[in-house]
Protein backbone atom coordinates (compact mmCIF):
# COMPACT_ATOMS: atom_id res chain seq x y z
CA UNK A 1 0.00 0.00 0.00
CA UNK A 2 2.89 2.34 0.76
CA UNK A 3 4.17 1.83 -2.79
CA UNK A 4 0.79 2.89 -4.15
CA UNK A 5 0.86 6.06 -2.04
CA UNK A 6 4.40 6.78 -3.28
CA UNK A 7 3.23 6.32 -6.90
CA UNK A 8 0.27 8.67 -6.40
CA UNK A 9 2.54 11.27 -4.78
CA UNK A 10 4.98 10.98 -7.69
CA UNK A 11 2.13 11.46 -10.19
CA UNK A 12 0.92 14.56 -8.31
CA UNK A 13 4.41 16.07 -8.46
CA UNK A 14 5.07 15.25 -12.12
CA UNK A 15 2.02 14.23 -14.14
CA UNK A 16 4.12 13.63 -17.23
CA UNK A 17 5.24 10.26 -15.78
CA UNK A 18 1.82 8.87 -16.75
CA UNK A 19 2.76 9.32 -20.41
CA UNK A 20 5.81 7.06 -20.18
CA UNK A 21 5.45 3.80 -22.11
CA UNK A 22 5.75 1.73 -18.93
CA UNK A 23 2.79 3.60 -17.46
CA UNK A 24 0.27 2.64 -20.14
CA UNK A 25 -1.62 0.35 -17.71
CA UNK A 26 -2.25 2.94 -14.96
CA UNK A 27 -2.98 5.63 -17.55
CA UNK A 28 -5.54 3.45 -19.36
CA UNK A 29 -7.05 2.39 -16.03
CA UNK A 30 -7.55 5.99 -14.95
CA UNK A 31 -9.18 6.79 -18.28
CA UNK A 32 -11.47 3.72 -18.07
CA UNK A 33 -12.57 4.86 -14.62
CA UNK A 34 -13.67 8.15 -16.22
CA UNK A 35 -10.63 9.98 -14.89
CA UNK A 36 -8.72 12.49 -16.96
CA UNK A 37 -5.01 12.29 -17.61
CA UNK A 38 -3.59 15.71 -18.55
CA UNK A 39 -2.09 15.92 -22.03
CA UNK A 40 1.58 15.09 -22.39
CA UNK A 41 4.02 17.96 -22.08
CA UNK A 42 6.78 18.55 -24.62
CA UNK A 43 9.23 16.88 -22.23
CA UNK A 44 7.14 13.72 -22.05
CA UNK A 45 6.51 13.74 -25.82
CA UNK A 46 10.22 13.98 -26.58
CA UNK A 47 10.95 11.04 -24.25
CA UNK A 48 8.25 8.96 -25.94
CA UNK A 49 9.45 9.80 -29.45
CA UNK A 50 13.01 8.72 -28.68
CA UNK A 51 11.75 5.41 -27.32
CA UNK A 52 9.35 4.86 -30.22
CA UNK A 53 11.90 5.37 -32.99
CA UNK A 54 12.33 1.62 -33.31
CA UNK A 55 9.02 -0.20 -32.90
CA UNK A 56 9.22 -3.10 -30.51
CA UNK A 57 7.25 -6.32 -30.74
CA UNK A 58 4.88 -5.42 -27.87
CA UNK A 59 3.91 -2.11 -29.47
CA UNK A 60 3.17 -3.78 -32.81
CA UNK A 61 0.99 -6.39 -31.09
CA UNK A 62 -0.87 -3.66 -29.17
CA UNK A 63 -1.52 -1.78 -32.38
CA UNK A 64 -2.88 -4.92 -34.04
CA UNK A 65 -5.17 -5.55 -31.08
CA UNK A 66 -6.37 -1.95 -31.20
CA UNK A 67 -7.35 -2.35 -34.86
CA UNK A 68 -9.51 -5.36 -34.09
CA UNK A 69 -13.14 -4.54 -33.31
CA UNK A 70 -13.70 -4.80 -29.60
CA UNK A 71 -16.91 -5.71 -27.87
CA UNK A 72 -18.11 -4.61 -24.45
CA UNK A 73 -19.55 -8.06 -23.92
CA UNK A 74 -17.38 -11.02 -23.18
CA UNK A 75 -17.36 -14.19 -25.24
CA UNK A 76 -17.54 -16.22 -22.04
CA UNK A 77 -20.76 -18.00 -21.29
CA UNK A 78 -21.84 -17.95 -17.67
CA UNK A 79 -23.07 -21.21 -16.21
CA UNK A 80 -26.28 -20.55 -14.26
CA UNK A 81 -26.84 -24.20 -13.38
CA UNK A 82 -26.13 -23.92 -9.65
CA UNK A 83 -27.54 -20.41 -9.21
CA UNK A 84 -30.38 -20.16 -6.72
CA UNK A 85 -33.39 -18.25 -7.98
CA UNK A 86 -34.52 -15.33 -5.82
CA UNK A 87 -37.38 -15.87 -3.37
CA UNK A 88 -40.63 -14.54 -4.81
CA UNK A 89 -42.90 -15.68 -1.97
CA UNK A 90 -44.71 -13.10 0.14
CA UNK A 91 -43.05 -12.43 3.50
CA UNK A 92 -44.28 -14.73 6.25
CA UNK A 93 -45.87 -13.47 9.43
CA UNK A 94 -43.59 -13.24 12.40
CA UNK A 95 -44.44 -14.41 15.87
CA UNK A 96 -44.62 -12.33 18.99
CA UNK A 97 -41.15 -10.98 19.76
CA UNK A 98 -41.48 -10.94 23.55
CA UNK A 99 -43.40 -14.20 23.94
CA UNK A 100 -42.58 -16.39 26.96
CA UNK A 101 -41.75 -19.99 26.01
CA UNK A 102 -43.55 -22.41 28.33
CA UNK A 103 -42.82 -26.08 29.04
CA UNK A 104 -46.01 -26.97 27.19
CA UNK A 105 -44.84 -25.08 24.08
CA UNK A 106 -41.48 -26.84 24.17
CA UNK A 107 -43.21 -30.25 24.49
CA UNK A 108 -45.44 -29.45 21.49
CA UNK A 109 -42.40 -28.41 19.44
CA UNK A 110 -40.52 -31.59 20.37
CA UNK A 111 -43.57 -33.75 19.48
CA UNK A 112 -43.79 -32.08 16.06
CA UNK A 113 -40.06 -32.54 15.55
CA UNK A 114 -40.28 -36.26 16.36
CA UNK A 115 -43.29 -36.66 14.03
CA UNK A 116 -41.42 -34.89 11.21
CA UNK A 117 -38.36 -37.12 11.66
CA UNK A 118 -40.54 -40.24 11.60
CA UNK A 119 -42.31 -39.05 8.43
CA UNK A 120 -38.94 -38.33 6.84
CA UNK A 121 -37.67 -41.81 7.73
CA UNK A 122 -40.84 -43.30 6.18
CA UNK A 123 -40.18 -41.36 2.97
CA UNK A 124 -43.15 -39.01 3.41
CA UNK A 125 -41.37 -35.75 2.57
CA UNK A 126 -44.48 -33.60 2.25
CA UNK A 127 -45.81 -34.76 5.62
CA UNK A 128 -42.42 -34.11 7.22
CA UNK A 129 -42.36 -30.51 5.97
CA UNK A 130 -45.94 -29.79 7.03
Amino acid sequence: MSELWAFVKMCKQDQSVLHAEEMCFPREWVERMMGKVPPATEKAKSKESTKEEKPDKKKVEEDLKADEPSSEESDLEIDHEDVTEPDTDAPQEKGVENAEITEEMMDQANDKKVAAIEALNDGELQKATD
